[in-house]
């Protein structure tokens, strides 16, 4: 019986470039870790490694009804999480005219990332180095204390001390304390009040910031080349 066309080889791989935001065959064998001359022979013989791709797509949640049938999500468009880069961070812990700051920020769609209300913080820090590396954006879901699990990496956005990266723990000794751990042992554990934090975001994963190096996450190196141009372009004489 002839394949459905939805279920083109050379269809669903154009949809999973789609999905993934890669343009290559390059790319996609990156993302795959396959030789990109596999990908060439999955066209000719209109063939796929279902087992690799199934893999790909539950790594970064993708829609399977999407990919091979061609069906569109029942959910309203792909969530764009804005990038938080350490120039505004002061300004977003602050929650000084936030709504405002929300809308000027660059903004990118991570296919990874399921929830709505996600954000891409800046690591401004090497204390979670090696983990973390000063510079790279972390890519964060919405969460709250009581889902945290104990040693999960998460940013914490707190009344009037900032916003911190860590390694996020419940003390068993004392009540409503979280001990914030970190990676790099020139940096000191800190304690805080449950009360002293107003925000909670688990991370999800990180994207590297270098553009000068090849890497899974190249798709997105043309929104960050935007956070350079708008903060250059908002720069203005003291």
């Amino acid at each position: 019986m002839q394949e459905n066309n939805s279920q083109n080889a050379n269809n669903v791989i154009k949809r999973l470039k789609s999905l993934l935001k890669v343009k290559t065959d390059i790319e996609l064998s990156e993302l795959l870790n396959i030789k990109p001359n596999t990908i060439s022979t999955w066209k000719k013989r209109n063939s796929l490694d279902y087992e690799t791709i199934i893999s790909i797509c539950e790594l970064y949640e993708l829609d399977l009804n999407a990919l091979f049938l061609d069906k569109k999500p029942v959910t309203c468009a792909t969530s764009q999480t804005p990038l938080i880069s350490r120039e505004v961070q002061f300004q977003y812990a602050s929650g000084a005219d936030r709504e405002n700051l929300m809308e000027i920020v660059p903004k990118f769609s991570f296919p990874f990332l399921t929830s709505h209300n996600t954000l891409a913080f800046q690591v401004v820090s090497s204390n979670m180095y090696p983990v973390l590396v000063e510079n790279s954006f972390v890519l964060c879901e919405e969460s709250s204390l009581e889902s945290i699990k104990d040693g999960q990496i998460a940013l914490v956005v707190t009344n009037n001390k900032g916003i911190f990266l860590n390694r996020l723990e419940k003390s068993s000794f004392s009540e409503g304390h979280y001990s914030l751990r970190s990676e790099n042992d020139f940096f000191t554990d800190i304690t805080l009040l449950d009360q002293e934090i107003k925000e909670c975001w688990v991370v999800r994963g990180v994207v590297s910031y270098d553009l000068n190096i090849d890497s899974r996450f190249q798709y997105v190196y043309d929104s960050f080349k935007k956070i350079d141009k708008f903060f250059k372009d908002k720069k203005s004489p003291i």
